[in-house]
């Protein structure tokens, strides 16, 4: 299959990015019901489907969005200098986190704290809930270090770090000339072992807990698989191998789920963990490589709109998990009824309150307004 056109818009990766970012909303509503304890909102008892399903978008997710952040880094410095890559860095991605942090923080750890749970740097514990309102809480948030949360931010805080750590070898991948050599089949599977190993050999994946600090055997995951996306943007050629074998890399990733949900935390759930990542990031990239859908208004739009939805939906999620657990409705309904309104009115909340005014852009990472 022909390698991709460089000098196009990638129309593909921007589709990519859109379902990941629905993904991730419909993620935390599964959350809320699955197995894993240490999140914000929970449900009385776990639900079995939503356990597997959210390790699976979790793998997925995470994956293609650290691949995708690899990929565009090294198509971003083969356009521009080291300094205005590093300057495009802070002003997209550790800003973003600030102000996540800052205004988003106060709400999503009130309505945590709210429900007697509280997730900090050191891990996870019940607490009574508070005994005084929002606005009594809101200054000791901002002036107490253990109060503070990143909550889903904590992507940003990763990828910040291994732009800046990687930069060198980002350079080199930029500076070479596009590899167009379609490589065999098995080059197309061997970043599979590779993540499984790494995967396996340092333990990552459980407990998760992204704090940085305790956290090193991810930190080095999601490093693997963001060079692993700079290595495509160098190598066109291999692009167009993950399209030929698309539907092998699917099978890939769900022998890697099988893994993942009949091992659990083990070394055989671990390698499950870096097999199902791989063959969702080849799979996911393949498919949409072999069906890039055309140039328009909506793709721009909605393109242009997944870094504010990502750092605004949590807090609607987390609201309508509040509201929704109560009900007693069925699980499937329950889900859906957190997932669909959360993701509208983090688009909602993009239209009107971000996309037209100067300082909301800046602070989600858009920059301002082109006159």
């Amino acid at each position: 299959m022909p390698a991709a056109q460089p000098s196009a818009r990638r129309t593909d990766l921007d589709l990519l990015r859109i379902l990941v970012c629905g993904a991730v909303i419909l993620a935390h509503a599964l959350l809320i019901f699955a197995a894993e304890p240490r999140y914000h909102v929970k449900s009385a008892e776990p639900w079995a489907v939503a356990t597997v399903a959210y390790e699976a978008m979790r793998i997925a997710t995470l994956a293609i969005f650290f691949a995708l952040a690899g990929w565009s880094a090294v198509a971003s410095l083969r356009r521009r200098a080291a300094g205005r890559y590093l300057r495009d860095r802070l002003a997209r991605v550790l800003l973003p986190l600030v102000a996540g942090i800052l205004l988003l923080g106060p709400v999503i750890k009130w309505i945590e704290l709210g429900q007697g749970r509280d997730l900090r740097i050191g891990g996870f514990r019940l607490v009574p809930p508070p005994d005084y309102g929002f606005l009594e809480f809101l200054p000791r948030y901002l002036t107490r270090l253990n109060l503070m949360t990143w909550s889903h931010l904590w992507f940003l805080a990763y990828l910040f770090l291994i732009s800046l750590a990687l930069l060198p070898l980002l350079q080199w991948l930029a500076r070479r000339p596009l590899a167009e050599a379609v490589p065999g089949r098995a080059v197309g599977y061997a970043p599979a072992a590779l993540l499984a190993g790494l995967v396996a050999g340092t333990g990552a994946y459980w407990p998760f807990l992204p704090n940085l600090a305790q956290d090193w055997a991810n930190l080095g995951y999601f490093a693997a698989l963001f060079v692993l996306g700079g290595v495509l943007a160098a190598w066109p050629g291999l692009e167009a191998r993950l399209r030929a074998e698309a539907p092998g890399l699917l099978a890939l990733a769900l022998a890697g789920l099988a893994l993942v949900v009949w091992c659990g935390p083990s070394v055989p759930g671990r390698l499950g963990v870096g097999l199902c990542a791989w063959g969702s990031t080849g799979a996911a990239l393949g498919y949409a490589g072999r069906h890039p859908p055309p140039a328009g208004k909506a793709m721009a739009w909605l393109g242009e709109a997944t870094m504010p939805v990502y750092v605004l939906h949590h807090v609607p999620v987390l609201a309508l998990g509040v509201l929704v657990l109560p009900l007693g409705w069925g699980e499937p309904v329950a889900v859906l009824a957190i997932w669909l309104p959360a993701t509208v009115v983090s688009l909602v909340a993009y239209r009107w309150l971000v996309q037209p005014w100067r300082v909301p852009r800046v602070l989600v990472g858009m920059g301002a307004a082109r006159g």
